[in-house]
């Protein structure tokens, strides 16, 4: 798949792996009876590996889009996920030349950049007073299994996206 018909695609899985990532995280957090939050982030994932191949201007557009449906349909304030997004990918830009070396960078990439948007949607709620929170808790019920679950997530899903996106 070439790069221009790709951008055709990709909008629609980003919308679809945001839907598979509300549901994953919901299931996750009745698994653990709501004393561990386990955020999954396919859709960052997918945008992860989508940064090489498609345009800066398209990849924020599109985060701008999609994390503002999220807000809306998930969280109802227009504004946390809306910014975190379009900043992550912003970013993954930013580190781009750093981040795509190999395996290991990509995943020391990965760790940076879920646990940058986990504080970058406490920030924006904390500095509109939207929740109160202990940095202790914080750190081992939310951030901690959500680091975990998703490396495990990259490690699963590392060898298909990346075949899938570093095809030349």
């Amino acid at each position: 798949m070439n790069k221009e018909s790709f951008k055709y695609y990709a909008a629609p899985m980003f919308f679809f792996l945001m839907l598979v990532d509300a549901h994953l995280t919901r299931t996750f957090a009745s698994w653990s009876h709501g004393n561990y939050i386990w955020s999954t982030h396919l859709l960052l994932l997918l945008m992860f590996f989508a940064v090489p191949r498609l345009s800066q201007r398209y990849m924020i557009v599109s985060a701008l889009v999609i994390g503002s449906i999220f807000d809306l349909y998930y969280i109802g304030v227009l504004g946390i996920y809306a910014v975190a997004f379009p900043l992550v990918v912003w970013l993954m830009y930013l580190l781009e030349e750093t981040l795509y070396k190999n395996l290991l960078t990509e995943s020391f990439g990965w760790i940076i950049l879920v646990t940058s948007i986990e504080l970058i949607t406490l920030g924006i709620q904390l500095l509109f007073k939207l929740t109160a929170v202990n940095v202790v808790y914080f750190a081992a019920h939310f951030l901690g299994p959500t680091l975990l679950v998703n490396l495990v997530l990259f490690a699963v899903l590392y060898y298909p996206l990346s075949k899938l996106f570093y095809q030349k």
